[in-house]
């Protein structure tokens, strides 16, 4: 078996219907107003109860835990991508996971960062104790997420040898890339949204197949 992966931005019924039943391992959901891709805890309420029980991650950006919960139990998420600052100690809770984000610098910068951790020095980056994944995606000043930039996968690779928890990679994937991001990293997982659509908020459903069967063929 290949990498885990995880289809996001899911924001139509249509489309939920049709990724689910191409059978990712995760379908992702963005409760962040600022994103193209955003959709109501309501919304993804109602698609699901025509889908196979896929597990949901919702994906959010400097939400409040209220607010976190509150789509947690309306949407019945099985974990929360958390993408902001916020202080994730106060997310902890039995009912869900907890995924944190951690930025990498694109594939073309010459600073190999990730967060404030220098490339060889993993350890000193403090990953909290109550997350039960890490998320690898690109840096953007300017957005949080979803931009298509690829990352750069030597400093990835080199995270994951480190990692004590699973890592998913994001940032950039496509169809014709998936496959060398898998051996190049070896992530648990990766995650996909701007690389299968035709336009944000509307994915192309063959390139989402693709994906999904190049990455468990890897």
């Amino acid at each position: 078996m290949g990498a885990r992966v995880k289809i996001c931005g899911i924001a139509n019924a249509g489309d939920a219907e049709a990724v689910a039943a191409l059978t990712p391992d995760f379908m992702g959901y963005i409760f962040w107003p600022g994103s193209k891709r955003f959709v109501k805890p309501e919304a993804v309420r109602d698609w699901a109860k025509n889908l196979p029980p896929i597990p949901r991650v919702g994906v959010f950006v400097d939400a409040s835990p209220d607010e976190v919960k509150r789509a947690v139990r309306i949407a019945g998420l099985f974990a929360v991508q958390l993408h902001g600052d916020e202080p994730i100690e106060k997310f902890s809770s039995s009912d869900f996971q907890i995924w944190k984000v951690v930025k990498i610098a694109p594939s073309n910068s010459q600073v190999p960062m990730i967060g404030k951790c220098d490339l060889g020095n993993f350890q000193s980056l403090e990953i909290p104790p109550v997350a039960d994944a890490i998320m690898l995606d690109t840096f953007n000043p300017v957005s949080p997420g979803g931009t298509g930039e690829t990352g750069d996968w030597n400093v990835a690779r080199e995270f994951v040898a480190a990692a004590k928890k699973p890592v998913l990679l994001a940032g950039g994937l496509t169809p014709e890339n998936v496959a060398e991001a898998i051996r190049i990293v070896k992530p648990w997982g990766v995650d996909v949204s701007s690389g299968v659509e035709q336009r944000p908020g509307k994915k192309d459903l063959a390139k989402v197949a693709r994906f999904i069967e190049l990455s468990r063929m890897a």
